[in-house]
């Protein structure tokens, strides 16, 4: 691991735009980093990218909101020619609408139809408006290490065209070895290491140095992808017991998935099977979700979504009240 070889690398691919994505993880923050010293002085353009899918945890996505904050005042304070941007999905896109509007399950491994809409969707359509006439380079916080299935995807840093993974040969400890080597220019890494530490009751990392990091990979909270137990160690770490409230919704919507009574026989192309959810249960999640809202104080849906997920509603319910003598009833009363 040699910083100024990769920084020479970098160089060497900068373009008129150059874009990091950036999640707020250890492996975006290494890239990030490096970039953003290897672009210094060559009057190139960088786009930072942040996606908000709307679903983070909130301990999670405070750190990234302060980070970004942060990352604002320093490019503005230096006379950057940088930005950073945050999109987030489509309100119709979104996981709520999914849920509580078409009345899909939570994802699981054979079905994970959000990934796509709501975090790689609108940085594609983000980014390919961005660079529109310009020449572009991409680069990622990807590493082989990080699991089988990356290291047969990802074989070369160079792994398709405008895009590159720097970082792609990098272990854990290479990665922590970097963070804590030096402050970023616009901060320390203090915040990112006690964001780590509160992610698992492991150690992964930094056990001789006092540092004892977890192996976080935070995501949507209510993703049954997502252990559970996350939230009990945030909750744990900070004290506060709104994170449990947040587990046991998501248990109940994950506990859900699999009973067939409270799901339409005939999926939503036609065919007989597991379809989605009622509508009458998909307005017991939306009243149950916004006692949530009101207990934790927490924004956790918004309007432009909650105007998507009712005309879904008034969409199904009207299919069900015009096919009745026609097909097999799609949304029938479960007594829930």
């Amino acid at each position: 691991m040699n910083i100024s070889v990769i920084i020479e690398e970098i160089k060497s691919r900068l373009n008129d735009i150059n874009i990091v994505s950036y999640s707020g993880g250890k492996d975006s923050s290494v890239v990030l980093d490096i970039v953003f010293e290897a672009i210094q002085g060559t009057g190139k353009k960088l786009l930072i990218i942040t996606a908000d899918t709307l679903m983070e945890i909130p301990y999670f996505q405070q750190y990234v909101d302060a980070v970004r904050k942060q990352l604002s005042d320093h490019i503005e304070s230096i006379g950057m020619d940088a930005e950073v941007v945050t999109v987030t999905p489509k309100p119709k896109d979104s996981f709520w609408v999914g849920v509580l509007g078409k009345g899909y399950p939570a994802a699981h491994m054979g079905f994970r139809w959000c990934t796509g809409k709501l975090k790689i969707d609108p940085i594609t359509q983000f980014t390919k408006k961005a660079v529109s006439g310009h020449s572009f380079t991409v680069f990622v916080g990807v590493r082989a290490a990080e699991s089988p299935l990356r290291a047969r995807i990802y074989k070369k840093k160079d792994y398709k065209p405008n895009h590159y993974a720097p970082i792609l040969d990098w272990s854990s400890a290479d990665v922590w070895e970097h963070l804590m080597s030096k402050p970023s220019p616009w901060s320390d890494h203090s915040k990112l290491i006690e964001v780590y530490r509160y992610s698992s009751d492991e150690c992964v990392y930094g056990e001789k140095e006092g540092v004892c990091v977890g192996n976080a990979r935070y995501g949507c909270w209510a993703c049954p992808l997502q252990r559970s137990g996350q939230l009990d160690m945030i909750s744990y770490h900070t004290k506060d017991d709104r994170y449990q409230l947040l587990r046991a919704y998501k248990e109940t919507l994950v506990g859900m998935a699999n009973e067939r009574s409270l799901r339409s026989v005939i999926r939503r192309n036609g065919s007989a099977g597991a379809g989605p959810f009622l509508v009458k249960v998909r307005k017991r999640l939306f009243d149950d979700l916004k006692q949530l809202e009101r207990r934790t104080e927490w924004q956790l849906i918004t309007p432009e979504e909650e105007k998507e997920i009712f005309k879904h509603w008034k969409a199904d319910e009207l299919k069900h009240s015009v096919g009745d003598a026609q097909r097999p009833m799609l949304f029938d009363v479960c007594g829930v």
